[in-house]
C-alpha cells in the first residue's frame, strides 16, 4: 500500500499556513517598529496577527474538511468498484432438474436426486428476455422446452443475496 497522495496536499497546506502566519508576523512587527519610530508619517493600518490567525486556522479547516471529503470518496469509490465484480464460488450455483410445467414467462422444474439437498424438490422460477436458453449450444425459447425435458439451471447470487436465473441449458433432447 502506497502512501495517500492526499496526506502530500495536507501537509502542504499546513507548511503553507505555517508560513503565511510566521510571515505576517515578521511583517506585522516591521510595520509596528515603523510606525512606532516615524510618529509624524500617516500610518496605514494593518489587521491585528490575532483575527490573521483565526481566518487562517478557518481556511485551512474549510480546506482540510474538503480533502479529507474527498479522499474517503475516492477511496470507498475505489474499493467498492474493486469488490464490484468479485465473484465467489458460492455466487453461482448449477442444478439439474425435470421441466414439470412451462408457462408464458415462467417455468416449474423439479430438481433430481442428483442434486444437494437444497436444490431438490420443486421450484417456480420467472423467465425473462435477459435469460439465455440453450439447446447444444443453439438458443432457443422458453416455449420451446416442454415437461419432462432435462435441465441444468445455473442461478447467479448478486451482493445483495437476491438470486436469478442466469442461464438455462436443456441436456437431452427427447425423440
Amino acid at each position: 500500500m502506497s502512501f495517500p497522495n492526499y496526506f502530500l496536499v495536507l501537509i502542504a497546506i499546513v507548511f503553507i499556513f505555517v508560513a503565511t502566519i510566521i510571515v505576517y508576523f515578521q511583517v506585522f512587527k516591521r510595520h509596528i517598529n515603523k510606525a512606532l519610530s516615524d510618529t509624524e508619517s500617516k500610518r496605514t493600518s494593518m489587521a491585528p496577527p490575532n483575527k490573521v490567525v483565526i481566518v487562517m486556522t478557518i481556511i485551512v479547516l474549510l480546506i482540510g474538511l474538503f480533502i479529507s471529503y474527498n479522499a474517503g470518496y475516492v477511496n470507498a469509490y475505489k474499493e467498492y468498484d474493486e469488490d464490484a465484480w468479485v465473484m465467489s464460488a458460492s455466487d453461482i450455483q448449477t442444478f439439474y432438474a425435470e421441466v414439470i410445467e412451462v408457462g408464458e414467462n415462467s417455468l416449474l422444474v423439479e430438481g433430481i436426486p442428483l442434486n444437494d439437498e437444497t436444490y431438490q424438490g420443486e421450484f417456480q422460477y420467472d423467465v425473462w428476455e435477459e435469460v439465455r436458453i440453450y439447446r447444444q449450444d443453439a438458443a432457443i425459447r422458453l416455449s420451446d422446452l416442454s415437461e419432462g425435458d432435462l435441465v441444468s439451471i445455473t442461478l447467479l447470487t448478486d451482493k445483495t443475496g437476491f438470486t436469478d436465473i442466469f442461464k438455462i441449458e436443456q441436456l437431452e433432447d427427447k425423440e
